[in-house]
């Protein structure tokens, strides 16, 4: 099928995509690729990934929080950062605790291996910034910065909308034909 025929628009909207290459999202995911090929040596040594060593450094910043909360900073599902939490505990990384006043609410905290893992998280994580930071330009970014922030709430409203619309999907679900 000729790419003029996959990139009609439902509406009839006559405005094209850029080639794939060109998507802003396409060049986030290149980013985040090359992100994690430069980590996941490191990663794995450790037993963890690029979104778990996120959560560590975010707890290690923050000292405790419950899933909720990690679950809104991490803008990923409920069910995702559960079994994350369950795997770093497994490895020593953490504890959860039930909380004081609402048993469905968990709280993380850091034992003393996880703020071991989120120091070396951070030197590496420094490593790649400076080289984001140096790609960029230091006058550009708080530019970037915005940008992204702006990026990241347009999406996450989009999701809202999409979720009121739609309702939570089934994993593995089949869109309809």
């Amino acid at each position: 099928m000729p790419i003029d025929q996959v990139d009609q628009h439902p509406d009839g909207d006559a405005s094209a995509l850029p080639p794939l290459t060109e998507r802003i999202s396409f060049l986030v995911h290149r980013v985040g690729a090359h992100m994690a090929r430069i980590s996941n040596p490191w990663f794995q040594e450790a037993g963890v990934d690029l979104v778990t060593s996120r959560m560590i450094v975010l707890l290690a910043e923050r000292g405790e929080l419950t899933a909720g909360e990690i679950v809104k900073v991490m803008a990923l599902p409920q069910s995702t950062i559960s079994h994350q939490l369950k795997r770093l505990e497994g490895l020593g990384y953490l504890t959860r605790e039930v909380g004081p006043d609402d048993s469905r609410i968990v709280i993380a905290r850091l034992t003393p291996q996880g703020i071991e893992v989120a120091r070396r998280s951070n030197a590496l994580s420094r490593e790649v910034v400076g080289a984001l930071v140096a790609a960029i330009g230091e006058g550009d970014l708080p530019i970037v910065r915005a940008a992204l922030k702006r990026a990241d709430a347009a999406l996450e409203a989009l999701y809202e909308s999409r979720q009121s619309v739609t309702g939570p999907r089934r994993k593995n679900a089949r869109p309809e034909s």
